[in-house]
């Protein structure tokens, strides 16, 4: 398997009444893969896998996994507190048809590298799927050092990559040194969509942008022309790339500024989130809007 180009890492859509909307679900799934991304990531950060009860996650991947028909790999979140659970949901993901399964560290209490270590390998060696780890310190409160990276990769095969939501450069640089002199075969991701073309300089694979949500083919875009060494146009479109991400700096929360520009291209997706998220305001969204406007007119 490989883990290269545009992950999305898919918002829940809700309905007015706070459930699930599976019209929207189907709506997004059709949208990011007619626009060409690589992977979709169901149960993330950005879709408040937090927010989910267990019976919601369950039936939120298996109807991705359905509508998506397997046009590309499906690899569901399984972070949860407890080992156990995250390997119980990961068995039903793969029973269900899922490529592969992203997990971050347990976000309560804060493990030694010990424990830490003990946490992803017991998972690993317990699922027959790809494992992809997902280092995300904002919201887990835990930096995961790069050696546990290197003793799962070196004792299990099917850990086959990294996502990395974290602003720094050293960080970064030091995981994709290490990690792909010890493995070809792993693979390195920012989940920071500022962050997406440094990482792919630097010798990483790609993005797990939640603003790929909105704009899928605009990181598409970025990536095949990196690939294809067309630098200049590369750096052109990452100048589109620098300016949807300031609409995280006006959101209320990542998630709901991706919902509320979702909404405001015209998809049939809303911006309710789940409390105590809250849906951004007028004020937000006419802010929102004057950027996607301005996107625009650089086309």
């Amino acid at each position: 398997m490989e883990l290269k180009g545009v992950v999305v890492p898919m918002i829940t859509p809700f309905n007015s009444k706070n459930e699930i909307d599976f019209e929207g679900l189907k709506w997004l799934i059709d949208y990011t893969i007619n626009n060409g991304v690589n992977a979709l990531f169901p149960n993330s950060t950005t879709g408040e896998f937090v927010h989910l009860s267990e019976e919601e996650q369950i039936n939120l991947v298996k109807k991705t996994i359905e509508y998506s028909n397997k046009k590309v790999q499906i690899l569901p979140g399984i972070t949860t507190n407890v080992t156990d659970l995250s390997i119980s949901l990961g068995k039903k993901f793969i029973d269900y048809g899922a490529d592969g399964l992203i997990i971050m560290p347990p976000y309560f209490f804060k493990l030694s590298e010990t424990d830490l270590y003990l946490h992803f390998s017991k998972i690993a060696e317990s699922l027959d799927s790809n494992i992809i780890i997902y280092n995300n310190p904002y919201t887990t409160g835990t930096v995961i050092p790069i050696s546990i990276y290197e003793k799962l990769a070196k004792e299990f095969n099917n850990v086959i990559g990294v996502k990395i939501t974290y602003e720094s450069f050293e960080y970064i640089r030091k995981t994709i040194d290490t990690m792909k002199n010890l493995r070809k075969d792993f693979y390195i991701l920012t989940g920071m969509a500022q962050m997406f073309l440094p990482v792919l300089i630097m010798g990483g694979d790609g993005t797990v942008s939640g603003l790929a949500n909105v704009f899928p083919k605009l990181h598409v875009d970025l990536y095949k022309e990196f690939i294809n060494r067309n630098y200049d146009k590369a750096i052109e479109i990452n100048k589109k790339i620098l300016l949807i991400s300031k609409i995280y700096d006006i959101g209320f929360s990542n998630t709901s500024a991706t919902k509320t520009a979702l909404e405001l291209i015209g998809s049939p997706i809303k911006g309710y989130v789940r409390m105590p998220l809250r849906e951004d305001s007028i004020e937000n969204k006419e802010k929102i809007k004057k950027i996607i406007d301005e996107l625009n007119s650089m086309q």
